[in-house]
């Protein structure tokens, strides 16, 4: 079809890191396509511009003097790809809300959560489930790392998603099963598409963007159907059934729920268990995670043009009581206002 040669991937970043800082000057395009700048990470900055993940991530450089992390993301329908592209980095990230299907294109990584290592050598792709992990990526020999990684809504995987969890975490696929290698070659081809389509992260449109989501999900599912099986709740430990039961909860009631406790008197443990179960499973507190759980609804109630009309109403279906600090959490997440979403 085509490589990571070809021009829709030259087009996204040509930066050279020891040229660049000697010029003095920005080499980085603010949008490429739909793809639109998301952070920057080098010597002289660190720059936010939205979250790729929706919890921490701490990024530090292999080579803090001439290093260059860039990220680029786009929104396809209820997805977001990312174009990830470093000189070698490590990258310590809590991921509370979405799975992420991550393909490398070129240099390889390593990924660790309290499960499970992987230390990828030459597989098309890797499935993280949520929570929180390690990875450190290494750049092939030209010096450069690039990978794209697809942020899923839970729901798409329904029951694949418990089972990877309850089975470590991860999956990855195998580069001689024609259906693994298929997974990688759509994600090169939606990121193409992404690169050569219009200005802006809605420049898809929609009925592409839900074709799209269609096609790459059944792909997922085709190569995760033989790899994730049994049944998931048998393999799981107490603090994680606690922290599915309170996720379900927080999912259900979102407009509801005041504080710790409400979700704590759910679970039937005392909020300290619970801060305990939530902090091993996913890597942050419970409250944590339900703010990242209202800041998905509202975007996806921001962007539904049968939705609310106003940034108000959202706020209240999604029980969000302060508009100002949500409107700064949501700038820093998406990248821009709730109004702009609007």
């Amino acid at each position: 079809m085509f490589g990571p040669g070809s021009l829709p991937f030259k087009q996204l970043f040509e930066f050279d890191p020891p040229a660049s800082s000697q010029r003095g000057k920005d080499v980085l395009a603010a949008s490429v396509g739909a793809f639109r700048l998301s952070a920057v990470y080098s010597r002289d900055r660190e720059r936010l511009i939205r979250r790729q993940f929706t919890g921490k991530a701490d990024l530090n450089l292999h080579d803090p003097e001439n290093g260059l992390a860039v990220v680029m993301i786009s929104e396809i329908a209820s997805m977001t790809l990312a174009y990830v592209r470093s000189t070698g980095h490590e990258v310590s990230v809590s991921e509370l809300q979405r799975p992420n299907l991550l393909v490398p294109v070129t240099g390889t990584l390593s990924c660790r959560n309290e499960q499970m290592l992987y230390e990828g050598k030459n597989e098309p792709w890797l499935l993280l489930g949520r929570g929180a992990r390690e990875t450190t990526v290494v750049p092939d020999r030209d010096g450069v790392f690039q990978a794209f990684v697809i942020s899923l809504p839970p729901k798409f995987l329904g029951k694949l998603l418990t089972s990877l969890e309850a089975g470590g975490g991860m999956a990855w696929g195998d580069a001689s099963k024609e259906d693994d290698q298929q997974l990688a070659r759509l994600t090169l081809a939606l990121a193409a598409q992404v690169s050569l389509s219009g200005f802006g992260d809605t420049a898809m449109d929609a009925p592409v963007a839900d074709a799209w989501t269609t096609v790459v999900m059944e792909q997922i599912n085709a190569c995760l159907g033989g790899r994730v099986r049994g049944t998931a709740d048998q393999a799981y430990d107490l603090p994680v059934i606690r922290v599915r039961k309170a996720e379900g909860f927080m999912q259900e009631r979102l407009n509801e729920i005041g504080n710790l406790g409400d979700i704590a008197d759910y679970v039937g443990v005392s909020e300290r268990t619970l801060q305990t179960a939530f902090r091993k499973v996913r890597g942050a507190t419970p409250m944590q995670v339900l703010s990242q759980a209202r800041l998905q609804r509202a975007r996806h109630a921001l962007r539904d043009r049968d939705g609310p009309e106003t940034v108000s109403e959202v706020c209240s279906m999604c029980g969000i009581e302060h508009h100002g600090r949500f409107s700064k959490h949501y700038k820093e997440a998406f990248g821009e206002y709730p109004v702009v979403t609007l």
